[in-house]
């Protein structure tokens, strides 16, 4: 197969389908486009295999909206199948991959993710929620400020759809690391890749040489690796998340978001030097006297100008990665971090030679 030519051909039917509507990846495997309202994402790819009788895996579902449950819905009819046989696999806990189990899911429904509940990620959400609070009231506008509620524990910031967690609670089969997912004719490996999410998984099949990477590496955008605990060194797992997939035999990556596309080594060696080249950046930031999250963010370069004016929810983001880089510098000992009250800093770390010297 002539893998450049039958990813253009793929490319071109996916830029025609309209949401909903399955596109053939292979025998019995199909991309469908779902809509994310209100996201600049647009929409995510949900992938649909089917397996004997009436037996059908969706791989993510998006977002808890009835345009969601409705692109779903379509993609069944037309591929002749109904809600009934379904089961689901969830790449990740983020709301665009998961949200829509509260609109599609009934008991009886197998879903199969890295997680055991999403109490877990209840949980870690509210223990986020100290740090990034007040944070958010310090980078907030007075105009934003008035949009956020204040409670006894803090500062809550009313979030768009793509932060909001499950309502609901459905049963969970735990998938780890070298589990296998048979679906049709395909056997699935499970490839835990934590850093964009802590529960993040691939699905590898081997001999097909095809990887469903969800949001782990994505073709023209560089996934979102986000931390707001000094124990939580995200982005150390995501650059060893990348490494793994890299060694892995690969012809054919199906993203969560984008096209679908070829060259893995090539992307994942990509993704690698621009949080290398992300990091100095933060360093220099730090050395340059910038010590505080908000500031630092501030003064990073991303790919919009005027930070002060961007809506709080990617504020929030733009923070949160930028934490992730401060607590990989501190972790690697080239920066010090500090805690007073509420608020983090940072400082280059203090040098006894560079102090005496001064001195003379």
């Amino acid at each position: 197969m002539d893998t450049a030519q039958f990813v253009d051909d793929l490319d071109k039917r996916v830029a025609r389908a309209a949401f909903g509507e399955p596109v053939e990846v292979l025998p019995s495997l199909y991309l469908v486009r779902v809509p994310l309202p209100d996201n600049p994402l647009k929409a995510i790819n949900s992938y649909v295999v089917l397996g004997d009788g009436d037996e059908t895996t969706i791989v993510d579902v998006g977002f808890n909206h009835p345009a969601c449950e409705r692109a779903l819905g379509d993609a069944l009819a037309v591929l002749g199948r109904s809600w009934e046989g379904v089961r689901i696999v969830l790449t990740h806990s983020h709301p665009d991959h998961t949200g829509n189990l509260d609109r599609i899911w009934q008991p009886g429904m197998p879903v199969f993710a890295n997680l055991h509940s999403f109490q877990e990620v209840k949980n870690l959400m509210a223990l986020e929620e100290a740090v990034y609070g007040p944070l958010l009231l310090q980078a907030a506008t007075l105009e934003q400020q008035s949009a956020m509620t204040f409670t006894d524990e803090g500062p809550r910031l009313h979030v768009s759809a793509e932060l909001l967690p499950l309502e609901s609670y459905p049963v969970f089969t735990y998938v780890a690391d070298g589990d296998r997912i048979a679906c049709g004719p395909y056997t699935f490996e499970v490839v835990e890749t934590p850093g964009h999410d802590a529960w993040h998984i691939c699905l590898y099949e081997r001999s097909r040489r095809l990887l469903i990477a969800g949001d782990h590496v994505l073709e023209r955008i560089t996934p979102s690796v986000s931390s707001w605990f000094p124990a939580s060194n995200a982005l150390a797992a995501f650059l060893s998340s990348l490494e793994k997939v890299g060694d892995l035999e690969v012809d054919l990556i199906l993203p969560a978001h984008g096209r679908p596309f070829t060259g893995l080594r090539e992307r994942v060696s990509f993704l690698l030097g621009h949080h290398r080249e992300r990091l100095e950046e933060i360093y220099g930031l730090v050395r340059a006297g910038h010590d505080d999250i908000v500031s630092i963010s501030q003064h990073a370069t991303w790919r919009y100008p005027d930070w002060k004016s961007w809506p709080l929810d990617q504020k929030f983001f733009s923070m949160g990665e930028t934490l992730a880089h401060l607590i990989y510098l501190v972790r690697e000992g080239r920066i010090l971090q500090g805690i007073c009250g509420d608020e983090y800093y940072f400082r280059m770390p203090y040098d006894r030679k560079n102090v005496a010297l001064a001195k003379q």
